[in-house]
């Protein structure tokens, strides 16, 4: 479990050069990719700013956990939270402090839920044997499980690895890995 983000391992998760928090306007601090919007602006460092534009697409870690901040693609995970929560309120509490980690290509995402909770990004594969070793050992996850994964030994790698994310469930033995195509 990663002390930054509980749903993302420390060691998976990279900050953007160059990006200043768009709520704190610190520039000491990392900032993350966010997809979301900020909900009181009088809690920003440029309140003008934020009642004008509360879109934001950086934040610090201690923003994005302040409950300032929630994302704006909660469509993209509403049909995970209906079949697969059993508290409802604790998956979208939760989903509001993921960090957009990993890339999601597609620009939708597509993250695990498992055991009640959003199941930690870990990495993506390194290589093609790594890659056929998780088809082996993972349950693809493609807006749930169950879905039929490409078959990489057959058609070959994907364009870039990091189009697989894998992760793992915090409260069982389950791994996912998800595939966005690029």
């Amino acid at each position: 479990m990663g002390k930054i983000f509980k749903s993302v391992a420390d060691a998976a998760l990279r900050s953007v050069e160059g990006e200043v928090c768009q709520q704190c306007e610190r520039r000491e601090v990392p900032a993350y990719r966010y997809s979301g919007e900020i909900i009181d602006p009088r809690k920003a460092a440029d309140t003008l700013l934020a009642q004008e534009e509360p879109e934001v697409h950086y934040l610090c870690a201690e923003c994005i956990h302040g409950g300032n901040v929630r994302r704006t693609d909660t469509w993209a995970v509403e049909h995970t939270v209906q079949r697969l929560a059993q508290d409802p309120q604790k998956a979208w509490r939760e989903f509001h402090q993921l960090p957009d980690a990993p890339l999601f290509l597609q620009g939708r995402l597509d993250w695990p839920l498992c055991c009640d909770t959003w199941c930690e990004f870990i990495a993506c594969p390194a290589s093609l044997q790594e890659l056929l070793a998780v088809q082996q050992t993972h349950q693809y996850w493609e807006n749930g499980p169950g879905a039929k994964p490409r078959d990489f030994r057959a058609s070959g790698p994907p364009e870039s690895l990091r189009e697989i994310s894998l992760f793992a469930c915090a409260s069982c033995a389950r791994h996912y890995y998800t595939d966005q195509y690029s």
